[in-house]
């Protein structure tokens, strides 16, 4: 309604050089052992160092790694795994030319709330919005632990399980530094200034899952692998681009994270058939994942329409879960024998001359895969999806082999 009227909420302008040249430097150190302390106990240690032009306050990203394989009985059927580790991030180039680019001088942008309609594009005497980083950044870095075992089943079947934590310290965001104190009032505390945004490393996240996984060859005709995983995650960050409702308040967007699947379960199988046939499949189903719920307009006056209703956390509606199956048929023409000294030469000519054809099926079952939805309660399509995975597709594959 408010678009088939012509008032619009935001305007954006840029106006400057947009040109930039700038060098990343980083810099990586790796070193890892592995000792055997026992036929049956393996040790594995190792540390990391980081290094990355521009965040000069952090200069000692040392990280360690921690893991064991024990196998404990004589027949060495159960193998029992553990470990630990530090993971630092990396900010890539775009946050960094946004740093060199909206300086208030290269490029300059103004965020313009209200604007008239048609737009008049009359920047005199706007504030300048910039992009800063905070004093204290520094790189993020995640610890990971995890603890499992694989037994084996049989001569042919394998099952295993394993429990992975992650911990997500010092995570990107970003915030408003200079925005608005009051609802009431458009006024920010540097009127010289516009929407001021630095860059933090103050975001955290928590991440648990337990993976099962069964994997087998029945047969020299049939092997089968299914894994399920019940996972559960928490942030209040999605990244170093990612803004809070409030930019006051950032650790108020403390809730499930827009990844976050609780259940999750794949099959794959293949099926050799007479006449060099195979058969495979694919099977995935995957729960819901969250999405926000917001007003749909700027509440607060920061220029950022991401404000949530009072008292609505971050990542509280639900979407819809997901169902994809993909097949494929295929057979192996050998048009020229392999050389008898194939095997010796080792130059991949050990199957000769094949011809593969096979017939592949995308999403066989034709499921509506929704996504996309709405979290806008203003619009007439709130809480409906936009988006949808592809439907069905059929694939016709020829390889040659040589």
């Amino acid at each position: 309604a408010e678009y088939a009227a012509g008032v619009p909420q935001t305007l954006n302008i840029q106006q400057g050089n947009g040109h930039l040249v700038f060098l990343e430097s980083t810099f990586a150190l790796f070193g890892e052992d592995t000792f055997r302390i026992r036929p049956n106990f393996t040790l594995t240690y190792g540390a990391r160092y980081y290094f990355q032009k521009y965040f000069h306050n952090d200069g000692n990203n040392l990280a360690p790694r921690l893991g064991f394989a024990w196998t404990p009985g004589k027949q060495r059927s159960l193998v029992i795994r553990g470990g630990s580790g530090i993971f630092y991030d990396r900010s890539g180039p775009r946050p960094i030319a946004d740093l060199l680019h909206f300086n208030g001088v290269n490029l300059r942008r103004y965020v313009i709330d209200s604007p008239t309609y048609p737009v008049i594009a009359n920047t005199s005497g706007l504030p300048i919005s910039e992009v800063v980083l905070a004093p204290n950044a520094v790189i993020p870095y995640t610890i990971q632990y995890s603890a499992g075992f694989e037994q084996q089943m049989g001569k042919k079947s394998v099952f295993s399980a394993q429990w992975v934590g992650t911990r997500g310290i010092k995570l990107f965001r970003s915030v408003d530094s200079n925005a608005p104190l009051s609802l009431l009032s458009a006024a920010r505390p540097d009127p010289a200034l516009g929407q001021v945004r630095t860059i933090q490393s103050d975001g955290n996240s928590v991440s648990n899952s337990m993976e099962l996984s069964f994997r087998s060859a029945a047969s020299k005709y049939v092997t089968l692998q299914a894994q399920y995983t019940l996972a559960k995650s928490y942030n209040d960050t999605d990244g170093i681009t990612f803004f809070p409702a409030n930019s006051y308040d950032p650790e108020a967007d403390y809730a499930r994270a827009s990844f976050d699947q609780r259940h999750h379960f794949t099959l794959l199988g293949s099926l050799k058939l007479p006449e060099n046939f195979k058969f495979g499949t694919n099977l995935s189903l995957h729960s819901a994942r969250p999405y926000t719920e917001t007003t749909g307009a700027d509440n607060n006056l920061d220029g950022i329409i991401n404000d949530r209703p009072a008292g609505v956390p971050r990542d509280s509606l639900h979407g819809a879960g997901h169902i994809h199956m993909d097949v494929r048929l295929g057979r192996d023409f050998h048009l020229r024998p392999p050389e008898p000294d194939a095997a010796k030469k080792n130059d991949g000519g050990g199957e000769g001359t094949v011809l593969n054809v096979g017939l592949s099926a995308f999403n066989v079952l034709n499921h509506t895969n929704a996504g996309g939805f709405v979290g806008v309660v203003t619009s007439p399509f709130f809480g409906q999806a936009t988006t949808a995975d592809s439907p069905r597709r059929l694939q016709l594959n020829v390889v040659l082999v040589f």
